[in-house]
């Protein structure tokens, strides 16, 4: 066994009430752990009042955390952890998530590789899509092509040093934490890279109509306040999609008064279905590389044109102060 830091991952995972998944997850990291490597793995517990506490102590091998600061976010409880960590890398894992094999040896090698990169992640496959269309549809958002990326989501392989030198994730953030940390560190020189290998599957656990709007919402919200932070810097993170993502609903609206105009309701409705359609195929004409099939392309297609109207709302949310 190495005695080393220089040998050592540290794997941060976060959870609230994830007992269907969480074992599971914990479990993955130690299967699946890297050749040569010793492993230090955390477990960060959001306030959970299932039995996460009971499952994750069971583990062996796994240091649990309580997170008591209120409000309890995701950037708190992996900061928590970030500060316990000892190694030299930090693989963070959200507990809805498990870490595939092979996984962390091909990160790894990657940061080994090239001391310019700061974080790497790969892809992020959707466990159960069959059990409902929203899991199916957000479940095509998580293919992530190879290359270098402006930022990642919440699991990734980190340099620990590189987190601790920007200052953690910023905990007033309830939404949009990641894409704010990279920002950061790529503003100072850093790299965020995305390989083409399975990272983790995923359980969206998105199985209504409800789940999918306040999912959107959230996502809105988060673009808005990391648009309204950096907006005057040189690069406007997120700036650009918070105004396409007001502008596609403002469309809907212009084409449907359009049509009204013409031919009243009748001509209005015409009209928008004429346009979702025309924006739907255009979207599934550019997913034609991942194969999905005509249905499954098309039928993205009209989840993405749909999905502007609630992430839409939620920036107003935002930018107007509603919680």
């Amino acid at each position: 066994m190495n005695t080393d830091n220089q040998h050592l991952l540290s794997v941060v995972v976060i959870g609230l009430n994830e007992e269907d998944r969480l074992k599971e997850a914990l479990e993955a990291v130690f299967a699946h752990g890297p050749a040569d490597w010793d492993l230090q793995v955390i477990y960060v517990d959001s306030g959970s009042t299932d039995g996460s506490l009971a499952i994750a102590r069971a583990v062996p091998e796994v240091e649990v955390l309580q997170l008591d600061k209120l409000p309890r976010s995701a950037a708190k409880a992996r900061n928590m952890g970030l500060k316990r960590a000892r190694g030299r890398y930090v693989q963070l894992v959200d507990g809805d998530s498990v870490i595939q094999p092979g996984w962390l040896d091909t990160a790894l090698a990657t940061l080994e590789q090239r001391p310019d990169v700061s974080c790497v992640f790969g892809q992020c496959i959707e466990m159960y899509p069959e059990q409902s269309i929203y899991m199916k549809l957000c479940g095509l958002d998580w293919h992530i092509p190879a290359g270098e990326y402006r930022l990642c989501g919440g699991n990734a392989l980190w340099r620990t040093s590189i987190i601790a030198e920007q200052g953690f994730f910023d905990e007033t953030l309830k939404a949009g934490e990641e894409p704010d940390l990279c920002y950061r560190v790529r503003n100072h020189g850093g790299k965020i890279v995305c390989v083409d290998a399975p990272m983790v599957t995923h359980d969206l656990g998105m199985r209504d109509f409800s789940q999918y709007w306040r999912r959107a919402e959230g996502s809105g919200k988060g673009y808005a306040k990391i648009a309204a932070r950096y907006w005057r810097n040189r690069e406007k993170l997120w700036l650009r999609e918070v105004l396409v993502n007001f502008a596609e609903p403002l469309a809907w609206v212009a084409v449907f008064a359009a049509g009204w105009f013409w031919n009243g309701l009748p001509g209005g409705t015409a009209f928008l279905l004429t346009w979702y359609a025309i924006r739907a195929l255009q979207i599934a004409y550019a997913m034609r590389t991942r194969r999905l099939g005509v249905m499954h392309a098309l039928l993205y297609g009209l989840h993405c044109q749909f999905v502007r109207l609630p992430v839409a709302i939620g920036q107003l949310k935002m930018l107007l102060g509603s919680r």
